[in-house]
């Protein structure tokens, strides 16, 4: 191998460790991070599985530093294929990170940062209060990269945007909020038909709509595909009426809900004048 630098990101469990993970890594030139059981480049995932998947917390601990030689082999032979020159390895103790640098066979690791150094009191106590009411990890990987591993999980992309302190350079990127099935809040179980009419609400907000005609939704694997048909209003705004809903509907629906909509289609059947759309409705 020829890796020179390995470094550490080391926080108790729920402080926000994967969060600030590829920001840490942006801000020191570290393009490989090993986190929860995943070896992940430039936020790709490139082998192993997450822990969120497993269970239990016990299982997902396992998972996390490694116990299984199969899981541990699979990360050294994707160490092998990149040639990482830095490694950033998350854990929860200084003992747990070497204990995940030895089982790796990757040499000593040579720097840590703690999470108190790198987030505020604030945003951790932020990142606790999520944890623990809501059940929500993060996964420093797109949503696509993990949505086969974790089927019927509910689950939230998050964009990210990065900047060094010192220069110009900008980088954009995706994390994963997900409910782990180890998670004490339980289960949370979203119908379509609720889908549906949190999304016919949004739809109708738009200008240019005169109202919505009718909505259907499917979600397979997680990711929802929401149709909508709709009256459009004789306005100014009606050229522009199907793209805003299929904006507002995707952004909206997938932060209310943790569904990630995949693809919004919006049908218009009519158009009406501005009098008749405003005409008393029928109860």
């Amino acid at each position: 191998m020829n890796i020179v630098e390995i470094h550490a990101l080391v926080g108790p469990s729920g402080t926000g460790k994967s969060h600030r993970a590829m920001t840490v890594a942006y801000e020191n030139d570290i393009d490989t991070v090993i986190d929860d059981g995943l070896l992940i480049r430039e936020g790709q995932k490139i082998a192993g599985s997450s822990a969120k998947g497993e269970p239990t917390a016990l299982r997902a601990v396992k998972r996390a530093i490694l116990v299984d030689p199969n899981h541990a082999q699979e990360i050294k032979e994707g160490i092998e294929r990149i040639h990482p020159e830095k490694i950033l390895i998350l854990g929860t103790s200084v003992k747990m990170v070497d204990r995940i640098a030895a089982t790796l066979a990757l040499p000593p690791i040579g720097h840590y940062y703690f999470i108190e150094e790198v987030a505020t009191q604030r945003e951790i106590a932020t990142a606790q209060a999520l944890r623990n009411h809501y059940g929500m990890h993060v996964i420093p990987v797109p949503l696509v990269e993990v949505k086969d591993d974790l089927p019927g999980y509910l689950m939230n992309p998050l964009r990210y945007f990065l900047g060094k302190k010192t220069g110009h350079s900008q980088k954009s990127g995706e994390k994963t909020i997900v409910q782990p099935k180890f998670s004490a809040v339980g289960k949370l179980i979203i119908t379509n038909q609720a889908l549906a009419q949190l999304s016919q609400f949004i739809a109708g907000q738009v200008a240019g709509v005169a109202r919505i005609n009718k909505t259907t939704v499917s979600v397979e694997s997680g990711n929802a595909v929401i149709s909508i048909e709709m009256a459009g209003l004789m306005v100014p705004e009606l050229r522009s009426a199907p793209q805003s809903i299929q904006m507002d509907v995707q952004e909206k629906v997938t932060l209310l809900s943790g569904i990630n909509v995949e693809q919004v289609n919006v049908l218009m059947r009519s158009i009406e004048r501005k009098s008749a759309a405003a005409a008393p409705k029928k109860q």
